[in-house]
């Protein structure tokens, strides 16, 4: 793989070109945080930040790996979601917020959430995510059950109305 920095055409700043030391640094600081989980471009840039590599550099990376197939947004969200969703039953409110976080563009994130909460019904979802939770502290007292299943669902993301329907379901 031949690493050439860009030209100095592409840098309006003034600022030297990156060395090809610097972007092979870059590359193995890269490779290494790709290694431990997928990575949006968005996070991995902010990574490199983290790192102190100049913004060039850090360009001109996330560039080649994303022409190389090594950063894929689309896919690292899909799998965010799916993950987030086999931990526990998840709204649409708590989804965006993660995808948020890592870096994904507003419309791919509601298109990959969208796809993902096309066949799940929410409400029953929630249901048997709390009626989960419920059978593993059974010992519970009914009230304070009742507050902490309810904190539980609004952390993941569900509304007043689903809350406030699963928790007369499963609860006296």
């Amino acid at each position: 793989m031949s690493l050439t920095p860009p030209t100095p055409a592409a840098h309006d700043d003034g600022a030297a070109p990156p060395t090809t030391e610097s972007i092979e640094q870059a590359r193995a600081a890269a490779l290494r945080l790709l290694k431990a989980r997928d990575r949006t471009p968005v996070a991995l840039a902010r990574r490199l930040r983290l790192k102190k590599f100049d913004e060039p550099v850090i360009a001109h990376v996330i560039e080649r790996f994303i022409d190389v197939g090594l950063l894929d947004e689309r896919a690292t969200a899909e799998r965010l979601v799916r993950t987030e969703l086999r931990k526990a039953a998840a709204a649409e409110r708590l989804l965006k917020s993660r995808l948020f976080a890592e870096g994904v563009s507003d419309p791919l994130a509601q298109e990959v959430i969208s796809a993902a909460l096309a066949e799940v019904d929410l409400a029953e979802s929630a249901e048997a995510d709390a009626r989960r939770w419920l059978e593993r502290r059974a010992d519970m007292d009914p009230d304070t059950a009742r507050r902490r299943l309810a904190g539980r669902l609004a952390r993941r993301g569900f509304g007043h109305g689903i809350v406030r329907d699963v928790l007369s379901r499963v609860l006296p």
